[in-house]
């Protein structure tokens, strides 16, 4: 067997080494609205935070104020910075605007010029500003459109409804933006807009610039390197490049022509020193650095840190079905996890140290692995640095929740460069393990009605399927190539024999068919990818976000918390069952469906990993919460463990080291 793994230098042209000069546009920003409203903007944020900070809007956290917000999602914002350019950033031969992440629907001016629009929060947008920008100040405008405004045009266009079960408005389908945000059942709508990600000013320096792919291949001889140059424009004449691994020089080709500086640098690397997941070896991580030389010295270097490992998801067929399981570097192994959600409804809010220390959480309950689940978003890098180091595979969903127009040739395109990017940026990583297309969206349309309840029949019908086929089976397949890609997740539906037999598996016959905890034992996939049982957060947690008089079992409040159609009853249909207790205050009641889901995760771990290796792996959900109210976390949303976490660490321990 043969693998190959893409690893990308610096490849996207904002992550080009230092001979692009990059000024961050972090300060003097307002952001105006309705009715005349103007205040201080923080960039990176949204809207609500900048409002919230003014006085001008309650926290959506407290009490029943979610319903006093909604109004900030239907009005028009815009956000204006003026900065000061110097001359030799005028001169630039190359200058761009690069914005990391806008929320959602924009269009950006620079000194009264229209750069262009924005229609995709998941992406980064560069608009060119050569000839534009001006010695001293300089106004940057961006105005935010409404999401309702800013969909409409493709919903009418693509004609056919799509389903939509956690979005009232029926928009979610038709954005690129967070499903989450319109509201999931672990959470409140809040439909954010703003620039949520940095904002950057990068001009090209005297020195030229350079980043580089890189290409390992591991066969039966070992670890092949191939560099490639990747220049913004080559340095002129004769020169050097230079390739250090660990510091060490490894290879030196003289360069001669303006074509050698973009030829590619092949290595055979004698290195045993493997990257292994949490528990099965070491993280062991490798310095790699290109660096050209002229006359005038080294004139541009590139660097990364990576690690030597192979990865295949093995879904081949056996005896039994269809086989789940990852293979790293030769060795299949039991993979112990979670699913995560983004950590805030508010994003901005959540900078790298809160991403970092859900990866610590992560490793001290032993686990190997995360899935990041499809209606959130793409970690920051951050994340995925800290997985390295700590070990733990991702399991990557790309950002589809929902059924999408895919049959519309702008939203495929857009979608593409959205994954181009984002393949890039992850698929650098050791600890990257598959993409994934999108969450339950196959199971769904063949089992849950949505033909009926949204009106999809006939022709229409076939047109979405045919459509979301073509998608998420064939084009995010080629999109993410080589890295290991499974088009749906669960590829089996729950509630049948076959569906434990083949493929993974969501399994909640517990939360939405009122079975008992021990059914987990009777429900054990080839790979369980999803399950879970809910808890309220403590009363502490509670006490932050609502008045004490709503502190009590039934109180309006803490009711509005439950975003489960199922409301409480599985909690105290279970808590009788299996405490055999009725709880009269709320501290009772919380501390029962902490005691019940602890039980919950425990059968259920205990399960899965004794069907090994017939079942090859466990992720439940759900880590951590991103609102403080009942869900499946195991962490709620300030960060403090619930008992859940404990049980299932204590099994985690004892799995870490299987094979």
């Amino acid at each position: 067997m043969r693998v190959m793994v893409l690893l990308h230098l610096f490849a996207m042209p904002g992550f080009l080494c230092g001979q692009v000069i990059e000024r961050a546009l972090d300060a003097g920003w307002t952001v105006s609205g309705p009715r005349g409203m103007e205040v201080r903007a923080q960039v990176p944020g949204v809207v609500h935070m900048d409002l919230m900070a003014a006085g001008m809007l309650p926290d959506p956290f407290v009490g029943l104020n979610i319903d006093s917000v909604q109004w900030v999602e239907h009005g028009q914002w815009t956000y204006r910075c003026a900065f000061t350019v110097r001359e030799a950033e005028r001169r630039s031969k190359r200058a761009y605007l690069r914005f990391d992440g806008i929320d959602t629907y924009a269009t950006v001016s620079l000194n009264g010029h229209v750069l262009g629009t924005a229609d995709n929060m998941f992406r980064q947008w560069r608009y060119p500003v050569q000839g534009l920008l001006r010695k001293g100040r300089n106004e940057l405008v961006v105005t935010i459109a409404p999401v309702r405004e800013g969909s409409s045009a493709l919903r009418h266009r693509y004609g056919k409804p799509l389903p939509h079960d956690s979005d009232t408005s029926g928009l979610a389908p038709f954005v690129r933006k967070a499903a989450y945000a319109f509201g999931w059942d672990f959470s409140p709508r809040l439909v954010t807009m703003g620039i949520w990600q940095p904002v950057v000013l990068c001009t090209e320096g005297p020195q030229p610039s350079l980043g580089a792919t890189v290409v390992h291949e591991q066969g039966g001889g070992g670890d092949r390197v191939t560099v490639t140059p990747d220049w913004g424009a080559a340095p002129a004449g004769k020169g050097h490049l230079r390739l250090l691994w660990n510091d060490r020089p490894i290879v030196e080709r003289a360069v001669r022509d303006g074509a050698d500086w973009r030829r590619p640098i092949t290595v055979d690397v004698h290195e045993e020193a493997r990257w292994w997941p949490q528990g099965a070896g070491e993280q062991v991580l490798h310095q790699l650095r290109l660096e050209a030389i002229t006359a005038e010295g080294v004139v541009a270097s590139v660097d990364r840190v990576i690690g030597l490992r192979s990865i295949v998801l093995d879904r081949s067929r056996d005896t039994i079905g269809e086989q789940f399981r990852f293979v790293v570097n030769g060795t299949p192994l039991f993979m112990r996890g979670c699913n995560l959600i983004p950590p805030d409804l508010l994003l901005p809010r959540a900078g790298d140290s809160v991403w970092v220390s859900l990866v610590r959480h992560m490793a001290d309950a032993h686990m190997n692995m995360v899935r990041v689940w499809s209606g959130g978003v793409y970690p920051p890098d951050a994340f995925f640095h800290a997985c390295d180091t700590a070990g733990i595979l991702v399991w990557q969903d790309l950002m589809f929740g929902y059924m999408v127009p895919a049959g519309d040739a702008g939203f495929v395109a857009n979608s593409r460069e959205e994954v181009r990017q984002q393949v890039q940026r992850i698929g650098a990583h050791p600890s990257l393990a598959v993409f994934c297309g999108n969450n339950e969206l196959d199971v769904a349309w063949r089992n849950w009605g949505w033909q009926q309840r949204y009106g999809l029949h006939g022709a229409d019908s076939a047109a979405v399927w045919n459509d979301h086929r073509a998608f998420f089976h064939d084009s995010l397949a080629r999109w993410t190539a080589p890295y290991p890609y499974t088009p749906s997740s669960p590829i089996s539906n729950w509630g049948n024999s076959a569906g434990l037999r083949s493929g993974d598996l969501h399994y909640w016959g517990v939360w939405h068919a009122d079975s008992s905890l021990s059914s987990y034992s009777r429900n054990v996939g080839r790979f369980v990818s999803e399950y879970g049982f809910q808890s309220y957060p403590d009363s502490a947690t509670l006490a932050r976000y609502l008045a004490p008089h709503e502190l009590v079992l039934g109180g309006v409040a803490l009711v509005r918390r439950q975003f489960s159609y199922r409301t409480d009853k599985p909690l105290y249909e279970r808590i009788l069952e299996e405490l055999g207790e009725r709880p009269a205050t709320l501290g009772a009641f919380i501390e029962a469906t902490q005691e019940v889901q602890s039980r919950a995760y425990g059968i259920a771990i205990d399960a899965h990993a004794g069907a090994y290796p017939r079942c090859m792996g466990t992720l439940l959900w759900q880590l951590n919460d991103c609102w403080p109210g009942p869900s499946w976390s195991i962490v709620d949303h300030r960060g403090v463990r619930k008992p859940a976490f404990e049980a299932v660490g204590s099994r985690y321990r004892v799995l870490s080291g299987r094979p």
